[in-house]
């Protein structure tokens, strides 16, 4: 098969468009051939380096998380999926799973034109969804359900604030916030304001245009949940207008706990994303209910992955970065 691979850590340059075996998948993992997969921030920061001490690696590595396909072939264990059925997956390593703790971030990367993936992981594609489309939804759409759920326990009538709302994640966050019966405040650029807008946010914030503190103070008196997508000095920001006994999610600042904890106020959290078929299953629902839709999407050649990886390594995007693999 053809894959995108790299044999030491650096930048963009280092990935390369060659000739790989294609990876024989064992008896609980299904083979998807792949259409289209996803590029995001993560993987860039692995193939830089600067991960190797947070979770295990090993070289060469195959990059990329998300995945949209059809089955190629079943393990022998596998029960949910037929051949041809058409499927995505968030295809993180998962040591921290009973069935998946020997895996390794160079395992089974998605772009490539073919990748095994635990079946646990893989749920079947949203209808309305091209493939390009479904691969821009993973990692970006579960990192939203988490973060705003799962860590941050939002709930119907409460505040969320979104920082960096335009981004993969926060558009995502913005999405499932308002179906949730939330009220949402996002920030973004000047460019962005009317995206978020048609998204369903209350409440837009350019970040260009005053303090944001200042800009949230005059919309809500109290902000139950921050979701910070952006890091840096925006995590301050959260820290300053959340509630006391509110929470600070971020995904772009470890230091959020320490954050809250020097300011007295508000419990940070900061968490990585993990596969779950389950989630993918009712954010697909979700989708071809027309409740929930991606921001944007621009997709480039397989061959093109190290330009994706210099564009999403801009921290310019809007929404999603999608390769192009092979035809259906």
């Amino acid at each position: 098969m053809q894959a995108i691979v790299y044999d030491d850590y650096g930048h963009a340059d280092k990935l390369q468009y060659k000739t790989y075996p294609v990876p024989v998948p064992q008896d609980n993992e299904v083979l998807i051939k792949v259409h289209a997969a996803g590029v995001n921030p993560v993987d860039w920061k692995i193939r830089e380096g600067y991960l190797r001490q947070a979770m295990p690696h090993k070289l060469p590595i195959i990059p990329g998380w998300d995945v949209a396909g059809t089955i190629q072939s079943v393990g022998a264990n596998c029960t949910r999926f037929k051949v041809g059925d058409e499927v995505f997956s968030y295809n993180r390593p998962a040591p921290e799973v009973d069935d998946c703790k020997d895996e390794q971030i160079a395992d089974n990367g998605c772009c490539a034109e073919y990748v095994a993936v635990k079946e646990w992981k893989v749920a079947s594609k949203p209808k309305t969804l091209t493939f390009e489309s479904a691969a821009g939804v993973p990692l970006a759409a579960l990192t939203a359900w988490q973060g705003a759920f799962d860590k941050g326990g939002l709930k119907s009538g409460q505040t969320l604030l979104v920082l960096g709302a335009a981004g993969g994640v926060g558009s995502f966050a913005v999405q499932f916030a308002k179906e949730k019966g939330a009220t949402v405040i996002g920030t973004c650029s000047t460019k962005n304001v009317d995206l978020v807008k048609s998204l369903g946010a209350d409440h837009v914030i350019d970040y260009s245009k005053g303090k944001v503190e200042d800009h949230v103070a005059a919309i809500a008196p109290i902000v139950d949940v921050v979701y910070d997508c952006v890091g840096g000095d925006s995590t301050k920001d959260g820290v300053a207008v959340v509630k006391n006994d509110g929470v600070v999610v971020s995904i772009a600042n470890m230091g959020v706990g320490k954050l809250c904890q020097d300011a007295g106020k508000g419990t940070g959290i900061a968490f990585m994303v993990t596969p779950s078929h389950t989630q993918l299953h009712e954010i697909g629902e979700l989708i071809d209910a027309g409740k929930v839709k991606l921001a944007g999407l621009e997709t480039l050649p397989l061959a093109e992955c190290g330009k994706a990886h210099e564009l999403s390594q801009s921290g310019r995007t809007v929404g999603k970065l999608v390769l192009t693999v092979s035809s259906k």
